[in-house]
């Protein structure tokens, strides 16, 4: 049986650099109870530049509203370690989080051509 060694210049054959663990200090879970996967989450206008790079990436994908599991989706992470990023970046401040429903919606007659669709269901 041979083993083979990582020599270093290949990244994909190594994975990651940093454990994943390591990106959240080691925490299992999102301090805010209310975060869920389905929790819409969007980047604010902040300076990312002192940001790991995963974390800056999730901040990326959040330039419109997006929940907690497509980012994990898109991003190829386990979904527990998605939730506490996002709370870590919800908790310092980088993004923000609720749903696109609470926004004001002024389009009343979109409003009622969803209603008017769905009665005819």
């Amino acid at each position: 049986m041979t083993f083979e060694t990582w020599d270093g210049d290949d990244e994909s054959a190594a994975g990651r650099f940093v454990p994943l663990y390591v990106l959240v200090n080691g925490r299992t879970a999102p301090r805010d109870s209310t975060l869920d996967l389905a929790t819409q989450v969007v980047a604010l206008p902040v300076d990312t530049r002192g940001l790991e790079p995963e974390y800056v990436e999730i901040v990326r994908r959040c330039a419109n509203w997006i929940s907690v599991a497509e980012i994990g989706a898109y991003l190829h992470l386990p979904l527990a370690i998605t939730k506490v990023m996002v709370d870590v970046l919800i908790e310092q401040g980088y993004l923000g989080a609720g749903t696109p429903a609470q926004r004001n919606i002024v389009d009343l007659h979109l409003l009622d051509s969803v209603l008017a669709g769905l009665e005819r269901l």
